[in-house]
């Protein structure tokens, strides 16, 4: 357990470097039997103080043992020859395998620190029953930052669990903390999230053996916690009892599959928190990003099946986690398809998963075979991923994702009623990637299950995706099922003549119709229809920018390049002056909203070069390395990408590969 300080990470910027850590140049070990006065945080005291006097007790090689007098004063001398036993044990257990295999794994801590003494100090006080220990990192400022430092790398730990087996896994959880204030706060000036700071010590008693006999042991009660409360946010922290769940087995998973040296990696790096943990990836050749991880995480905690896929992805591959052990109940369960439709709306935090599982009706014979799945999240503040698992009659397992554009998707599952036991959709949010704290907003979607038949339309794309008010433009329309006297409707207006080219594609004149987003229906004569819901954005300004043009919103210095229904941000003023026909006093301010209404594209490739990039914000480009069909279905549009000189493709920095993933 961590004590977060309150004091504002602007200013400990400005402490660190302008040297207000103190250093004791001339501090001498202490010797036995010393009596010190330390600060505590009555938060966690079993007696709400906030101060207390306590003696050494024992010194080992690398720590100070200290016990609070008056825990120690109320107990019989038989107990005390106990208790300093226990205490020995602790401490021989520290100095041989929780300090030197923590260093090995999480780097080392601040030595000798800012007591310029190479020992760390253990104080044994009694605290409150949820709390095997805790560290306090304004111990590791001068008292003239805060006054109630202790002024010294320093660790508390629970004398009521000292003569346990838990005294162990509690010592080096907050060992982690200890190391992670040094290789982030001392020597980078961040603040590492607090649920990646818990996590990697929550994962430490593992790391050290302690959890290889599960009954009893810290992952046994964390497991229990997880499966309490499963879709409980992975990287909001309310410091409550339910948090240590997810973040232990997140860590358990990723750790398994990726090995210990991304551990290592994500401590020592420049980065925190999700960032850290993608360049950890990075560094180590992995193709994968927290993202990733955390889909194929979700999938495994239903699974938790090492035969579902070759690479055993979808299991944890500690023996200790088996399915028996580890696997999430449904957040809720709809059966009685054919003969049911599902229309449920929903909230989540960001990367807080939730599994409906869907089964059709025993026996039922119908022509709907196919299982539609609608979802639909919010463009503000949602980023949604949807993978999804069908499990057939024969329990084989198949995985892949719902497809959005504009957080909007549709997904069709062939044979629902004939051959598969059930499927089970795992939306979660991805939005936040950092600056994380308790009590994390929820973002609402919502998603429609029903039973379609073979030869229902399906709606696959349109093009382009916005147009004018004024309409008179052309879209066309792809998808399947569709019916030479098929009718379309743009909202509730039906377009007065559609031209069918073939069942995949047909062609119309857009209407006019005021400003917003609207559906768009297909309807075939015998009553089949498609509904892409927003479909369609109708823009609030009624002559469009041409292709070519440069603009700016008003109060923003971003300049963005127009190509159809899309905007690119031209990032560097070389990329600018690499373009002669780019002139400064071409640029044309436009207020924020009808900027708004182009989509952002991020794809370049050069003229003379095949190669697709995706461009980060970071002036960092990533070749998508995977098959033209596949980045079709990763949800990228060709008219997306813009064609660049080479100068530009090589003024950005080449970062790993994006692969398609299912």
């Amino acid at each position: 357990m961590k004590k977060v300080s309150s004091f504002k990470f602007q200013v400990l910027s400005l402490l660190i470097f302008g040297g207000i850590f103190v250093f004791g140049a001339a501090v001498q070990a202490a010797e036995l039997g010393e009596q010190v006065k330390f600060f505590v945080d009555n938060s966690y005291d079993a007696y709400k103080r906030s101060e207390l006097m306590a003696t050494l007790r024992l010194k080992s090689d690398q720590a100070y043992f200290y016990v609070d007098d008056n825990y120690w004063n109320q107990m019989t001398p038989s107990n005390r020859e106990i208790f300093q036993a226990q205490i020995g044990t602790l401490a021989n257990e520290f100095d041989l395998v929780i300090y030197p295999k923590e260093r090995t794994f999480f780097g080392s801590e601040w030595n000798p620190g800012l007591d310029n003494d190479k020992r760390i100090t253990i104080l044994v006080l009694p605290l409150i029953d949820s709390a095997g220990g805790y560290f306090n990192s304004n111990d590791e400022y001068s008292r003239t930052v805060f006054s109630n430092s202790n002024q010294r790398e320093m660790i508390y730990l629970n004398a009521f669990y000292a003569k346990k087996p838990d005294a162990k896994s509690f010592l080096a959880h907050e060992f982690q903390h200890l190391i992670t204030f040094y290789q982030k706060t001392v020597l980078y000036n961040l603040e590492e999230d607090i649920w990646l700071n818990e996590a990697r010590s929550e994962y430490a008693p593992t790391l050290l053996g302690y959890d290889n006999i599960y009954p009893g042991s810290s992952l046994e009660k964390r497991t229990e916690l997880f499966l309490d409360s499963p879709s409980d946010s992975l990287t909001e922290w309310n410091n409550k009892i339910d948090d240590y769940g997810p973040v232990n087995l997140f860590l358990q998973y990723l750790i398994d599959h990726y090995g210990k040296n991304v551990l290592t990696r994500m401590v020592l790096n420049n980065q925190v928190g999700i960032a850290s943990i993608n360049l950890a990836l990075a560094d180590l050749g992995y193709k994968e990003t927290f993202s990733d991880i955390f889909a194929d995480w979700a999938i495994a905690n239903y699974l938790n099946n090492c035969l579902a896929d070759l690479l055993k992805k979808y299991c944890y591959l500690n023996n200790n986690l088996t399915y028996q052990r580890l696997h999430v109940e449904p957040t809720a369960g709809y059966s009685g398809f054919p003969n049911l439709i599902v229309s449920r709306s929903g909230a989540v935090k960001s990367w807080a998963p939730v599994w409906y599982r869907f089964r059709p009706q025993p026996g039922a014979e119908t022509n709907k075979n196919i299982l539609k799945l609608e979802f639909n999240g919010p463009v503000n503040f949602g980023d949604f991923r949807v993978p999804y698992i069908i499990i057939d009659n024969n329990d084989q397992i198949q995985v892949s994702s719902v497809f959005l554009n504009k957080q909007k998707g549709t997904a069709y599952i062939q044979n629902f009623i004939s051959l598969v036991k059930s499927v089970i959709l795992i939306p979660f949010n991805q939005y936040k990637k950092s600056g994380f704290m308790a009590n994390e907003p929820s973002t609402g979607f919502s998603f429609t299950a029903s039973s379609v038949s073979l030869n229902e339309p399906v709606i696959g794309q349109i093009t382009p995706l916005s147009g004018s008010i004024n309409g008179g433009f052309p879209i066309i329309i792809t998808g399947q099922n569709f019916s030479e006297e098929a009718k379309v409707k743009f909202g509730q207006t039906e377009v007065s003549q559609v031209n069918f080219l073939n069942a995949q594609t047909i062609t119309l004149t857009a209407p006019a119709h005021p400003a917003g987003s609207i559906d768009i229906s297909v309807i075939n004569p015998d009553g089949g229809s498609a509904v892409l819901i927003n479909g369609f954005t109708y823009l609030s300004f009624s002559s469009f920018l041409s292709d070519g043009s440069l603009v700016r919103a008003k109060g923003d210095y971003k300049v963005y390049i127009i190509k159809g229904q899309y905007k690119r941000w031209i990032q560097r003023a070389e990329i600018f002056s690499a373009y002669p026909h780019l002139r400064w006093e071409d640029i044309i301010e436009v207020e924020p909203e009808e900027l708004e209404n182009y989509q952002p594209a991020w794809l370049i490739r050069a003229a003379n070069d095949s190669r697709v990039y995706e461009v980060n914000g970071d002036g960092t480009k990533h070749w998508l390395n995977m098959t033209a069909e596949e980045f079709g279905r990763s949800g990228r549009k060709w008219e997306m990408v813009y064609i660049v000189n080479d100068f530009e493709r090589d003024f950005y920095r080449t970062g790993p590969d994006v692969m398609f993933r299912i």
